[in-house]
């Protein structure tokens, strides 16, 4: 069991490097297709730019949306030269946009679309395995592609921190896995699409936070254990008792503890504005977490 069609969204910032490394490890280790996706900004967002730089005072001289165009190009250019190096590398042939994928071959392709990143990414990545996203979570965190990702495609996604505690292995895959488990349908599904790290993982664990007066679900938790048993997974349940801390804190904090290197979870069981208004353990390890997040909605 194992991933074969990749899409990795790259800006061609630095804090999407590891993200895209760890892309080109899954394909080459898979034998599968990676497609790496470029979104530039469309040129209406230049005039936004313009008139924020009026409001806020003096510009550059010259032609405003020009610079920008400038700007936008070079990035363009810098995330194609990043895949080409990249390829070479992780010996992944690097085809044209469009060449049909061959099973049992490592390959990869780069396109670039303008356009914003909720109107680019949603049909993208309808026709993948995984999305595969970096993000740079220094200060607080943008969250707009895995956002995009995560409600809008269908897909789960490998969401990775700029700021990490965590080495990508040189396979991709993880050889500590964390299972955040309460027996939620959004636990189930993201453990289910997991399950190709699952296999690949020497040590699997899940991780449950009850408060104190909590049934066990013993049932529940047996049936889980023999399901990943019948793929060949040996897993062993953490149970967590929650007192002052918030969930996200605890399983961010079990996943140190465990020196998880990936953490398994379901994503925004509420929605999004629902955990923007009350708070909520997606938004909390986003913003937290030291090491990649495999999220399914």
């Amino acid at each position: 069991m194992s991933i074969k069609s990749i899409l990795c969204v790259f800006s061609g910032n630095a804090d999407e490097d590891t993200a895209l490394s760890a892309a080109f490890n899954m394909a080459y280790t898979a034998k599968g297709s990676l497609r790496v996706l470029h979104i530039a900004a469309p040129p209406i967002l230049y005039g936004a730019a313009i008139g924020a730089t009026y409001a806020s005072g003096p510009y550059p001289s010259g032609d405003l949306a020009s610079i920008l165009e400038k700007d936008a190009r070079e990035l363009t250019e810098t995330a194609l030269k990043a895949v080409i190096r990249l390829s070479k590398t992780h010996m992944v042939s690097l085809v044209e946009d469009g060449i049909q994928a061959t099973a049992g071959r490592a390959q990869a392709s780069f396109r670039a679309l303008v356009g914003t990143v909720s109107e680019c990414l949603p049909s993208e990545g309808r026709s993948v395995d995984l999305v595969v996203a970096g993000y740079d979570n220094s200060y607080g965190g943008n969250f707009e592609t895995i956002l995009a990702a995560l409600f809008k495609t269908g897909s789960p996604v490998l969401a990775i921190p700029r700021l990490s505690d965590v080495v990508v292995s040189e396979t991709g895959y993880a050889r500590t896995v964390a299972v955040a488990w309460d027996g939620s349908l959004a636990a189930s599904r993201a453990l289910r699409a997991a399950m190709p790290y699952l296999v690949h993982a020497e040590t699997v664990y899940l991780v449950s936070v009850e408060g104190m007066n909590d049934p066990v679900d013993t049932v529940g938790n047996r049936d889980i254990i023999g399901y990943l048993a019948v793929h060949g997974i040996s897993a062993q349940f953490i149970h967590c008792e929650r007192v002052a801390h918030s969930i996200g804190h605890i399983l961010l904090e079990k996943a140190d503890d465990l020196k998880a290197d990936l953490l398994v979870t379901g994503a925004y069981g509420r929605g999004h504005i629902g955990e923007m208004i009350l708070g909520g353990v997606s938004n909390h390890l986003l913003k937290h977490s030291r090491l990649p997040l495999f999220l399914a909605h």
